[in-house]
């Protein structure tokens, strides 16, 4: 789970593709390029992680780092880097110092999910109504939810936000009293499109403990950890008292020096609870890449262990397919399947690559950490599965047919009928022209140059990897997709999701709530001192003035409450009590902005009033009935959370 304002993005790493026309294609250049693997130096291996992850952890500030590396069977790379607590001098242990997951935990919750499947305690395509009894999902379309779109993240969920962390001393409620008192709106079809989705998961956890008869953290322990002899491996939050002495703290780099947070609790658990070390997380990669075999245990029948790396949907033409539980993050000529997962403090990887026999995890204890992953991964690619030499077949098009790629972009996967909806909003992709064609610029602010292959499809040689946009039938793309990204989808920006929009409409109403808070009563105040003579034109009616100055104070200390208390990423973990009595303001101001209506009408037919102060009225109006509607777009009109 990746931090929120960034727009979900963070998250993942993901698989591959082995479809028709440029991925047949790919899968051939792959089969026909594999490099030759030189990990039998474990000693430069061991040197060249070690400058990666350094320089790493140097540029972002990172407190402590471990990482795990097996090629067939054996474990090459087991290592800590830095500290789990600064304070008491501890260093990173790889075989005991516990690293928060994130939503690598859902890898977990797959396999259990599967282990009932398997039992015939649950099916992949029933409705997954039949199986819960306090609340029931809506009918809102005809296809029901079941567990093979729940495990693609295809469910249609919109995003759900609020309370995704609690902090350690936060009661955390049953999981079932979550989902009914919040059942996420579902927004689009199941199995239609792909769009990330923490809460899919988090009732997959809940049917899993439904037909066990036992919480995920125990059947965890039963049926995965034990099993698999994670001795330093739980679910639980906080952990267990014997392995707090283990457990990394979290940490944030500000003022030049490594501030300590506290634990971040999920309340989801099996999306995203999870801790453990870089030792447990190598048997479990190793039972991955052994049809989840360890000693002469198997978590699944191979059989039903395939299904978790079976296609559900794919979005366009050479994009990863959504797949049964993992991410498919493969490059062109590579096969990668694993999962990523970020907290606020801890971001982590783990990256299968089957065709190879090798796996590697890794986990930075940073707030700042966001690119951490991302960075070793690339650079371990370049090092020891370099791309073939081979350049990709490409075309031309105009710079006309270009500019219809040209737009933002948001993701698919945001929040719709909470006030968090303007989330959704930021941190979007675009799309622009340069020279030589088009470029993207990503999650991450980097820039990109798309190299077209087809009409709709395009390749970005630094990652490897491809973009694809539709419909283009020569006019503008509506949708663009990401290879790497196979779990969420991305819509242009159009209508009243364009931000300039609000903030014409926002700046128009600030303007007209100063001049009336403050140079109103300036001028009154002026007037009665140094204008003694009879005007021949008179100013608005008292009473008019009165209501506009009162609807302009509400506006303005709702606008201060709100910007002072929305900061950071507190709001997630519940809503500030700043902007709880902020979102009283604009329902005060509802009743005085309907009484100015009425006023632009009295005061055009009061004699000898000012016309620009009639229009002004007017135009003061129009901005607060704009605004009332804005704030009930992005549902800030009540207390809607």
């Amino acid at each position: 789970m990746n931090k929120p304002i960034r727009f979900f993005f963070l998250f993942l790493l993901v698989l591959f593709w082995t479809g028709q026309s440029l991925s047949a294609n790919n899968d051939n250049a792959r089969a026909d390029t594999l490099p030759a693997l030189s990990f039998q130096d474990t000693l430069a291996l061991e040197a060249f992680m070690d400058g990666v992850i350094l320089t790493t952890m140097d540029e972002l500030k990172i407190a402590g780092a471990t990482i795990s590396l097996i090629h067939e069977g054996e474990l090459l790379l087991n290592k800590g880097y830095g500290y789990t607590h600064i304070e008491a001098g501890n260093k990173v242990d790889p075989e005991r110092s516990l690293f928060r997951l994130g939503s690598i935990s859902k890898l977990f919750t797959w396999i259990a999910v599967l282990q009932q499947v398997e039992q015939g305690n649950l099916r992949l395509d029933a409705d997954i109504n039949q199986y819960l009894t306090s609340f029931i999902i809506p009918d809102t379309y005809d296809e029901p939810i079941t567990l093979r779109s729940l495990m693609s993240h295809t469910p249609g969920f919109e995003d759900v936000l609020l309370h995704l962390f609690l902090r350690e001393e936060d009661l955390v409620p049953p999981l079932e009293e979550q989902f009914r008192k919040k059942l996420p709106r579902r927004i689009m079809p199941p199995l239609h499109e792909a769009a990330y989705s923490n809460h899919g998961t988090g009732l997959a956890q809940l049917l899993v403990e439904k037909a066990s008869g036992m919480s995920f953290e125990e059947y965890a322990e039963a049926h995965i950890f034990t099993p698999l002899d994670m001795d330093f491996s739980t679910f639980r939050q906080p952990v267990p008292n014997y392995l707090q002495p283990y457990l990394s703290i979290g940490y944030a780099w500000q003022e030049g020096q490594f501030e300590p947070r506290g634990f971040e609790v999920i309340p989801m658990a099996g999306a995203g609870g999870a801790s453990s070390t870089a030792s447990d997380m190598a048997i479990f990669m190793d039972a991955l890449l052994n049809q989840t075999r360890h000693d002469t245990i198997s978590l699944l029948d191979s059989a039903t262990y395939a299904i978790m790396q079976e296609p559900v949907l794919q979005h366009a033409d050479s994009m990863n397919p959504a797949l049964h539980g993992f991410i498919d993050s493969s490059r062109r000529h590579i096969r990668i399947i694993g999962h990523g997962g970020n907290t606020f403090l801890f971001h982590s990887l783990v990256a299968l690559f089957p065709e190879h026999d090798t796996a590697l995890f890794m986990s930075f204890n940073g707030k700042n950490a966001q690119k951490s992953y991302g960075n070793v991964l690339n650079h371990f690619l370049d090092r020891y599965f370099p791309a073939p030499s081979d350049s990709t077949a490409t075309i031309e098009l105009s710079p006309e047919y270009l500019a219809g790629f040209e737009g933002q972009y948001m993701s698919n996967r945001r929040p719709h009928s909470s006030l968090l909806k303007i989330i959704g909003s930021m941190n979007n992709l675009e799309v622009s022209a340069t020279e030589s064609g088009i470029q993207l610029r990503d999650m991450f602010g980097e820039t990109h140059q798309l190299v077209p292959v087809d009409s709709t499809t395009f390749f970005i040689s630094q990652r490897n990897t491809y973009v694809a946009f539709s419909p283009q039938d020569g006019k503008a793309a509506e949708k663009l997709y990401l290879g790497e990204y196979p779990i969420m989808a991305f819509n242009r920006v159009a209508g009243m999701y364009q931000m300039h929009y609000h903030l014409i409409i926002m700046v128009i109403t600030l303007l007209c709530v100063l001049y009336i808070l403050i140079v109103w009563p300036w001028l009154y105040f002026a007037r009665r001192q140094y204008d003694k003579k009879p005007r021949a034109l008179h100013n608005l009616p008292v009473f008019s003035k009165i209501i506009a100055w009162t609807t302009s104070l509400f506006f303005l200390v709702f606008y201060l409450l709100l910007f002072s208390s929305a900061g950071g990423e507190e709001i997630i973990f519940g809503i500030p009590s700043g902007i709880r009595i902020a979102l009283f303001f604009p329902i005060a101001a509802i009743p005085f902005t309907l009484i100015m209506i009425g006023s632009n009408f009295y005061i055009w037919k009061v004699p000898r009033t000012k016309n620009s102060s009639r229009l002004f009225y007017g135009l003061a109006t129009l901005a607060f009935l704009l605004s009332l509607w804005q704030f009930h777009f992005w549902n800030l009109l009540g207390w809607r959370f």
